[in-house]
């Protein structure tokens, strides 16, 4: 059979701090011919990536969806659902969506009640969900059916690495207020003679640069790494910690705990809510004060909860967790002569 014809619509592509698009085109590309739209060009880019059109007429974008012909339109990001929805509609081609934490932590009720009917319409395949964002959407009136849980798209294959680690303590991730990234600059303070990395990308950056040299913290921000050179940087550590606000508390279930847990590395995640005990496991710690955390980490990782960690990771394996997305992409091949027999709905 031929490969299934898949078109991406994203905000911005190649965006460096967006990588789970990535990880997820790399997991389907040989099963599916995939091609995405951006409506804007990224902040920072990445290198290695899928093929792509930054268009930024809707127009256009209808023109090019029927040029490529796909059996299936996907995009991120729940608040996406109107982007994709109105494609969906022009072409008579379903499609599906992978939400993430802060689309679904930014209460649902309020922000989603008026996609419902989309959601549960027939063009909507399904929106891709992680464990603890069914429950809120389901009580908005999203059809549980519609609903597919899901761990983080992790490319487990690229850090999975059993070789020793170094010894400095690191974080990551876009340089937003939702993950409170003084609180590393803070931490630096209580374990001196440590080697702190911050991975911070773009947005704030600039702010948490200064604010380092001015309490004279000494933390290492280290600039934008290609995808393709993070196993390296966290093979590098000890520990990861992951700062975050509970009160913004928009911070949900961040790939970069799987990706340190499968290179090796000890996890220490901010306490926001219950769920997180389970996406971090039985390796990992949850944290509520600074002081908690020098103390966990100016000790090794012990090994018994290091080897845990290599296998929790792989739940958030996309190239294991895949076949949930493929099964709806199937779907949408199948349904397909239906869907193109109704006009057009505008």
């Amino acid at each position: 059979m031929d490969k299934l014809r898949v078109l991406y619509i994203h905000n911005q592509f190649p965006q460096i701090s967006e990588t789970y698009i990535k990880s997820e085109i790399e997991a389907v590309k040989d099963e599916c011919e995939v091609l995405v739209i951006g409506l804007d060009n990224p902040d920072i880019a990445y290198k290695n990536h899928a093929p792509y059109r930054i268009i930024g007429d809707w127009d256009k974008i209808v023109e090019a969806i029927e040029e490529f012909r796909p059996d299936v339109l996907h995009c991120h990001w729940l608040y996406n659902i109107w982007k994709v929805d109105y494609f969906a509609k022009q072409t008579n081609i379903p499609y599906t969506i992978r939400a993430h934490s802060f689309d679904i932590l930014m209460n649902p009720a309020q922000h989603h009640l008026d996609a419902v009917p989309l959601i549960n319409d027939d063009l909507c395949l399904g929106i891709i969900v992680f464990p603890f964002g069914r429950m809120p959407l389901e009580n908005i009136g999203i059809r549980g059916d519609k609903l597919h849980d899901c761990y983080p798209v992790v490319n487990y294959r690229r850090f999975y690495d059993r070789s020793p680690n170094g010894d400095a303590i690191m974080n990551v991730g876009a340089c937003l207020p939702k993950k409170k990234m003084i609180d590393f600059l803070k931490l630096a303070a209580l374990v001196p003679d440590t080697d702190m990395n911050l991975y911070a990308l773009g947005y704030d950056v600039g702010k948490i640069d200064r604010l380092n040299q001015s309490m004279g913290t000494d933390v290492n921000i280290i600039p934008a790494v290609e995808p393709d050179d993070m196993p390296a940087e966290y093979k590098k550590h000890r520990w990861l910690v992951y700062t975050a606000s509970p009160k913004i508390g928009t911070v949900g279930w961040p790939m970069a705990i799987a990706e340190a847990q499968a290179s090796g590395v000890g996890v220490c995640m901010a306490n926001l809510r219950p769920d997180l005990r389970e996406y971090v496991g039985p390796c990992g710690f949850i944290f509520d004060s600074l002081s908690e955390v020098a103390d966990i980490v100016s000790k090794p990782f012990p090994n018994e909860l290091r080897e845990i960690g290599f296998e929790h990771a792989r739940k958030s394996d996309v190239f294991e967790h895949k076949t949930i997305l493929m099964n709806l992409w199937r779907k949408a091949r199948s349904s397909r002569g239906a869907l193109a027999a109704q006009p057009a709905r505008v």
